[in-house]
């Protein structure tokens, strides 16, 4: 799974208390685990590495640290390996136990067939080189549902619309998908034309910083960001030069003109109109059928196919939700704060497309996590591990270790 294999080791039927067990502990590759506690969504196990595995893995963190240090009067790899143990005895320790809860968390974990939703956490190390090292390992789990009253729901199927009125509507997207702007003949601007534009616009007298554009194409039916500048263009004429003042909203994101009242000078340099194609044959070659019919034919079935879908899905949903309804169940905390996290992160975006400043958003972003507060770390020698790291046997390295405190 991880892209490395384990190196057999000999078995011991030890406790992490180094006593022998009444009943025994999981034993994985030299690994003694014993389950503390199972709740609905965590599990807490005492984990002791034989001291001949603990003693390995010190060797080769010698050698690693060997590899790489620099002593004087020696070239680069070169020192001799007790003067390495004699110098480095912190560093290479530290470096042996990473290795070690990375693979021993990844072993503990597979024997007793936990699943993991969050990172593993490990507290509670104590161990030295040429003795057991023994830890505490949590790690959050799926719940285990057993789902009751599941039969005879409630379900309800939707009465779809007539096909036929969704094939018209679909055949008319395809006509708006395939329309073209096109000049107007008509003499002024309305509101059903787009209208190519250049202005300028000034703030008091003094031209606005990025306040000009030329070749501007304007949808006079299409909602604004500021109110008031289409409305100034209508009834203007080809080419003819028109002073509209605008008044910006007082939460505009542009706070230099927030509230305040702008005027463009704009000038129409051309009106223009979408021209629709006629829904015939020849409309249909362009977009590669045969004919009219074999359009419509082909829009009928990606229909019927959607809905079937559609309506499955709903279905589906409505299972889930009545099932939820009837069973109770934990969920981990930790996935209720990811899902929380990308919501307010969902949110923030949001707002920010909408004007808000970052100091808006710092007012208000404690609120968000009133209900699920993120929890805090814990004291002392724990370390936490991403799923990532248990598949990372060998760093190659002093201290590359990603274990961090928590």
């Amino acid at each position: 799974m991880f892209g490395w294999k384990k190196k057999e080791k000999p078995l011991t039927s030890e406790t992490a208390d180094g006593e022998k067990a009444a009943a025994p502990a999981a034993v994985s590759d030299g690994l003694t685990v014993k389950v503390k506690d199972r709740a609905a969504c965590s599990v807490v196990m005492s984990v002791e590495v034989p001291a001949v595995r603990v003693q390995e893995a010190t060797e080769e963190s010698y050698r690693r640290v060997q590899a790489k240090v620099k002593l004087p009067g020696f070239r680069p790899g070169k020192a001799p390996l007790d003067m390495v143990k004699k110098n480095f005895h912190d560093a290479a320790w530290e470096d042996a136990v990473d290795h070690l809860l990375r693979e021993s968390i990844y072993d503990a974990l597979t024997k007793e067939k936990v699943a993991g939703v969050s990172a593993p956490v490990v507290d509670k190390i104590v161990g030295e080189p040429g003795k057991p090292l023994r830890f505490e390992l949590k790690v959050e789990c799926a719940p285990e549902a057993k789902v009751k009253d599941y039969a005879g729901l409630p379900l309800v199927k939707k009465t779809p619309v007539p096909l036929e009125a969704d094939i018209e509507k679909r055949l008319a997207e395809i006509r708006e998908s395939h329309a073209k702007l096109v000049l107007s003949k008509d003499g002024t601007v309305e509101k059903k034309h787009f209208v190519v534009v250049d202005y300028e616009s000034f703030l008091d007298g003094v031209p606005v910083r990025n306040g000009k554009a030329t070749q501007q194409l304007i949808e006079m039916g299409a909602a604004q960001n500021v109110e008031g500048f289409t409305e100034g263009l209508l009834g203007a004429k080809d080419g003819e030069t028109r002073d509209i003042p605008v008044k910006f909203p007082a939460e505009h994101p542009q706070k230099d003109l927030a509230g305040k009242t702008v005027n463009f000078k704009a000038t129409v340099t051309a009106i223009k109109e979408k021209e629709y194609p006629v829904l015939d044959d020849e409309f249909a070659k362009d977009i590669g059928a045969k004919d009219l019919a074999e359009v419509k034919e082909s829009v009928r079935k990606d229909l019927e196919t959607g809905r079937t879908r559609a309506e499955r899905q709903d279905l589906e949903k409505q299972v889930v939700d009545e099932l939820l309804q009837r069973n109770v169940f934990d969920v981990p905390s930790s996935q209720v704060e990811e899902r929380a996290k990308q919501l307010t992160e969902r949110l923030k975006e949001f707002l920010k497309e909408r004007g808000a400043t970052a100091a808006d958003w710092q007012a208000q972003e404690p609120k968000m996590f009133e209900k699920n507060p993120p929890r805090g770390g814990t004291p002392g020698s724990a370390f936490l591990y991403s799923w990532e790291d248990l598949g990372a046997r060998k760093s190659g390295g002093v201290g590359r270790g990603r274990g961090r405190p928590h």
